[in-house]
């Protein structure tokens, strides 16, 4: 006999804050699937029929232990990017890997009235944690090649976190800005900046480069990683120049490989901007309505919906479920309620240390 099924998301930070592995376990049992959004270490503290791991990375290879704990604990793994399902099925995952994108929120970041520009010296902006893999130090550079004297042009750097020393402190046309800020001052920055600049060395998905994008930014952004899906409809892209050893600092072990920005690539896209701004400003107008049509969180909760059907189809034949705790499932011909409460955006602001916005 058939039945309306449910599916909850488990967003394991939240609160904004992790806690310690084992004093927050989650209870989801009640829901034919839970899909969890985390780190796959936490895997073994979610009870449910069916859990589903949507989870990212940002390197070549995947921290140890990660690859154990989805086969064991998940029935099937949701990734942002197709580049992502790459590296977690050439690294040993065995479950189903299947591409689920994100998306932007239109009622946090829309199409932003930025004015006349004039008699203003043209801001270029980067936004990230001050670890290497952001690239700020790309960034940086690059800048300081590109306009070093001048006053025309400044170079804005909003550190999550302390900025490191060799941040640029004491250059005049280079602002440092630090902390984590709300929307409202996020969008504030976005509003006073014209170009958006992110040479990251490495991410799962990369939500600010993407959030710049949806007001309307010109961006630069690597064409690497999660950063390439569909970067020909929100970005400039910034060819690779070649690979390195990915040095994260929070995970152990060898983690593979990250990219290495072509910098005097982004020399010559710094300058163009300049030279051609308002050719650089319809474009990244053209990339806001992109945004907007096609890459909210509203395809990310549909396409959570569908994966969530699969996993329950797979098991309608009365298959039994591979994670602990779990029962044997015959409800043949188990469907997914959509309803309001299936949507789906990331509570907190990502991974540990990872910072998946």
């Amino acid at each position: 006999m058939s039945r309306a099924g449910e599916v909850k998301t488990v967003d394991m930070r939240g609160d904004d804050d992790w806690g310690v592995m084992g004093e927050r376990a989650w209870d989801v049992i009640d829901s034919d699937v839970a899909v969890a959004l985390c780190t796959p270490d936490w895997l073994p503290f979610i009870r449910a029929k069916r859990l589903v791991a949507y989870t990212m990375f940002e390197a070549t290879g995947l921290p140890e232990g990660w690859v154990d704990k989805i086969n064991r604990y998940a029935v099937a793994c949701l990734v942002p990017s197709a580049w992502c399902r790459k590296v977690f099925v050439e690294n040993g995952v065995r479950v189903p890997v299947r591409v689920v994108r994100w998306g932007v929120d239109p009622e946090d970041y829309w199409l932003l009235d930025r004015g006349n520009r004039n008699g203003r010296p043209y801001t270029f902006l980067w936004s990230g944690t001050p670890d290497k893999r952001k690239g700020w130090d790309v960034c940086y550079r690059a800048f300081w090649r590109a306009f070093r004297g001048s006053r025309d042009v400044r170079l804005e750097m909003h550190f999550r976190k302390v900025p490191p020393g060799a941040a640029g402190c004491d250059d005049a046309n280079v602002i440092i800005v630090e902390g984590l800020f709300g929307r409202k001052r996020l969008r504030a920055m976005l509003q006073n900046a014209d170009c958006f600049v992110f040479p990251s060395r490495g991410e799962g998905w990369g939500l600010p480069p993407r959030e710049a994008a949806a007001t309307g930014l010109p961006v630069i952004a690597t064409d690497f990683g999660g950063l390439a899906e569909e970067i020909e409809h929100w970005a400039f892209p910034l060819r690779v120049r070649g690979m390195s050893r990915a040095e994260y600092g929070f995970w152990e072990g060898d983690i593979g490989e990250w990219a290495e920005p072509d910098e005097d690539l982004l020399v010559e896209l710094m300058r163009w901007c300049v030279e051609r701004r308002e050719t650089a400003a319809a474009i990244g107008e053209r990339s806001a309505e992109w945004m907007a049509s096609n890459a909210t969180w509203e395809r990310t909760a549909a396409g959570i919906l569908e994966e969530a059907e699969k996993c329950l189809a797979e098991f309608a034949d009365g298959a039994e479920d591979t994670c602990p705790g779990k029962g044997r499932q015959t409800d043949a011909g188990n469907r997914l309620t959509r309803t309001a409460d299936c949507t789906f955006q990331p509570a907190g602001r990502g991974f540990p240390n990872s910072d998946v916005r």
